[in-house]
Order: C-alpha cells, then sequence, then structure tokens
C-alpha cells in the first residue's frame, strides 16, 4: 500500500511539473495591438532637463505578432506609425535664449516640423514579472505580467515645414528635395527601441496592458535640421525660410540647429492589448490553470 501511495504521490508531482514546464507553450502564438501617444525629441522644440514639452505630443498606433520562446522570454514583431511634430514657438524660452518668443525674442529662430514615421521592429522581451494564475477565479495581484524590451528596426520618414504666404497662412511643404541642410538625405534610418511594458491577463485569451518605450534613430534629419548646420545669406525662397523663419538676429553664419548634437529619437507610450491563439493545423492542448 505503501508503495501505491509513494507511486501516486511522485506520479502527482511529475505531472504538474510537466505543466508547469510546458503550459507557456500552450500560449506561445499572441497577436497584440495599442494606441496612444508620442512626444519627439529633435533640434526643433528643443528641451532641457527630463522632461520635453507637452506640447509636442501626438498620435501612434501599433500592430504585432509575438511567440513565447520560454518561461522568461518572448519574440516579437512589431509595426508601428507615429504623427512626430515640433514648433520652436513651443519651447521653453527660459533655456533657449536663441529660439523665438514674442515677447523677449521675436527675431530668434522660429522652425518647425511635422512627419509620419512608420517603423517596423524586432524585438526580444524579457519576464522579469510572471503571472502566477490567470484563470477568471484567481486573485488581481496574480494575473501581472512585467517585461524588458529592446530590439532594432528600420523606420521611414519625410519631414515637412510649414511656409508663410504672402496672405500669411501656414502651407506644408516637402523639406528634403529643397535641401536646406546642403544635401539630398535619405529618408530611411536604422532605429533602436527599448523600454518596458506591464500586463494583466483577463484570462487565458486576453491581455492589456502598457507599454513606454525610447527609439533611438541613427539619424539626425528627422525633423530636417541638424545640429551642424548654417545659416547662409546666399540662399532665397523657401530654402531661405525654413533656414530662418523669422528674419531678424537669427540671420546669416548662425547655427540653425540648436545645441542639440545627439541624433533624434521619439518616446511612444501606449495602452495595449492582446490575444494568444493557436495556428490552424496545430493540435490544441488543453490549458492548464497556470500560464507559467
Amino acid at each position: 500500500m505503501k508503495k501505491v501511495l509513494t507511486f501516486v504521490l511522485v506520479a502527482l508531482f511529475t505531472v504538474s511539473g510537466v505543466f508547469a514546464q510546458t503550459s507557456w507553450k500552450s500560449a506561445r502564438h499572441s497577436i497584440n495591438w495599442g494606441i496612444g501617444g508620442n512626444i519627439s525629441e529633435t533640434d526643433v522644440c528643443p528641451y532641457d532637463g527630463f522632461m520635453p514639452t507637452f506640447k509636442t505630443i501626438n498620435g501612434s498606433a501599433q500592430f504585432g505578432y509575438e511567440y513565447r520562446l520560454g518561461e522568461r522570454f518572448s519574440f516579437r514583431t512589431n509595426f508601428l506609425l507615429s504623427r512626430l511634430q515640433g514648433y520652436d514657438a513651443d519651447a521653453d524660452y527660459g533655456d533657449f535664449k536663441w529660439i523665438y518668443d514674442e515677447k523677449k525674442n521675436p527675431n530668434g529662430r522660429r522652425l518647425n516640423f511635422r512627419t509620419w514615421v512608420f517603423d517596423i521592429n524586432a524585438m526580444l522581451n524579457f519576464f522579469f514579472i510572471k503571472p502566477k494564475d490567470i484563470t477568471r477565479e484567481s486573485s488581481f495581484g496574480k494575473k501581472w505580467a512585467g517585461y524588458f524590451t529592446v530590439g532594432i528596426g528600420g523606420a521611414f520618414y519625410n519631414p515637412k515645414f510649414a511656409l508663410r504666404t504672402s496672405k500669411n497662412q501656414n502651407v506644408w511643404v516637402n523639406a528634403r528635395p529643397l535641401e536646406a541642410e546642403g544635401r539630398f538625405y535619405n529618408t530611411a534610418t536604422w532605429t533602436l527601441p527599448y523600454g518596458l511594458g506591464f500586463r494583466y491577463h483577463v484570462s487565458k485569451k486576453f491581455y492589456w496592458g502598457v507599454e513606454l518605450l525610447q527609439h533611438y534613430c541613427f539619424t539626425d534629419y528627422i525633423d530636417n535640421v541638424t545640429s551642424n548646420s548654417i545659416i547662409s545669406s546666399k540662399e532665397t525662397g523657401a530654402v531661405k525660410q525654413i533656414q530662418d523663419r523669422v528674419k531678424g538676429n537669427y540671420a546669416d553664419g548662425k547655427r540653425r540647429g540648436g545645441k542639440n548634437e545627439h541624433n533624434d529619437q521619439y518616446t511612444t507610450f501606449m495602452i495595449t492589448f492582446g490575444h494568444t491563439f493557436t495556428p490552424c493545423g496545430i493540435k490544441h492542448v488543453a490549458r492548464p490553470k497556470y500560464l507559467n
């Protein structure tokens, strides 16, 4: 009898151990999408300190596929569409006295830009918090997951500048063909996204969460302005206006790109939603109580 009880106990522990080790395999595949905002960090509308001006906030949306590699790691592809923008008039004049200010410096630099950025990423997630129980009966605190993420990607952009017409109206034009920087730069760049996120598993198939990512770009032309560009009095028309929106003290021979010597980057903050699934043709495995 003792041998039978011992065998049963060992079998139960073995089965539960197998479930704990393989439960993540039953939820390998998932699709996710998100919506939120972004803050551009470029030469236009610069900032000092930790936080940029919130006036540069614009919208972002993403869609992706995720594949679970193990209990702690997953791989995902991410498609991100963002609308970036910046206006010197929104910058903090206290830190940048060469920037336009209606009262203190009406002849200061007054540049602007906006652009769509389409970013395709391959990313690796590391889960530093694993959900303990994702059944409906479990408590709120047991359904959370937290992860760090890092990856590499490629982005496409096309900066535009608002030209002031004779009727005092703004007309948005493509900035790159005007070659205000003296060169016809590439509108594709490598990107390095990194950040962290948290997820709450509503059930075994659905989750929602929040995600904060920093996107470092390997270019300084997202806003059509680099830190090394200099205003030239030889330029005329639209190029001259892009170089120096306001005629005055900020004139020939002065730096157009300000003091930011780093490449452009931007931050996205998302509310995300996800759905796990079993692809067609793969035999469904019954999901155990515990995901991980």
